[in-house]
């Protein structure tokens, strides 16, 4: 097998471990047992354990551009561009919990010696959208806050099953420590995000055509 196959196995294993585990909590012979190859080979393909690290947390953020590249790409301060970004982004962290779950630890202080990551990624792209809608948005608002508003709360809902909703045995699988979201109880959320964001926001809608 590749080096390059080697690697992609290792950073695939150590993704779904950071995710479950933590940084903190994964060891490199656990990646190693997982990923089916030996440590010293983690080693010399990855440069060590935070190196591999910061290689999963630019893939995950690679993964999440690509999914919303064509709202974010596009994107006008509208209601209906809000919206549209809002649902890429919901989507996309829907379907991979393993990357919610990278994020969800670093809140907690997780892999402490990569504090520049939350700049390097998040910061850059929540601050272009704050400063897209700036100039369509009313004084009172807090802007930054409600922006970042957004990721906190999906983050929320999708590792916690929101308030006043029915666990039936059908909807109680998990994803690894996240539980497993029913089409039903997403679908309530964001028509909750949209009307959240359209009464915070008041933002015009988008010209015809």
């Amino acid at each position: 097998m590749s080096s390059d196959a080697d690697l992609d196995r290792i950073v695939d294993a150590a993704t779904r471990l950071f995710a479950e585990l933590g940084f903190d909590g994964t060891s490199p012979r656990l990646i190693a047992d997982a990923a089916g190859v030996d440590p010293a080979s983690v080693d010399r393909l990855t440069g060590g354990k935070t190196e591999l690290y910061r290689e999963v947390m630019r893939r995950a953020t690679d993964a999440e551009k690509a999914a919303v590249g064509g709202a974010a790409g596009g994107f006008t301060p509208t209601r209906q561009g809000v919206e549209r970004l809002l649902d890429e982004y919901l989507d996309f962290y829907s379907a991979h919990p393993e990357y919610l779950g990278l994020w969800l630890h670093r809140r907690t202080g997780d892999a402490a010696d990569t504090a520049d990551l939350e700049e390097q990624y998040v910061r850059p792209r929540l601050g272009g959208i704050v400063e897209a809608l700036r100039a369509e948005v009313p004084d009172d608002v807090d802007l930054d806050l409600t922006v970042w508003t957004i990721p906190w709360v999906i983050s929320g809902f999708l590792s916690q099953r929101a308030l006043g909703t029915r666990v039936d045995e059908e909807e109680a699988e998990t994803d690894g420590p996240y539980r497993r979201v029913s089409p039903a109880e997403l679908e309530r959320f964001r028509a909750h995000l949209h009307m959240l964001l359209e009464r915070m926001l008041m933002l015009p809608d988008a010209p015809d055509g």
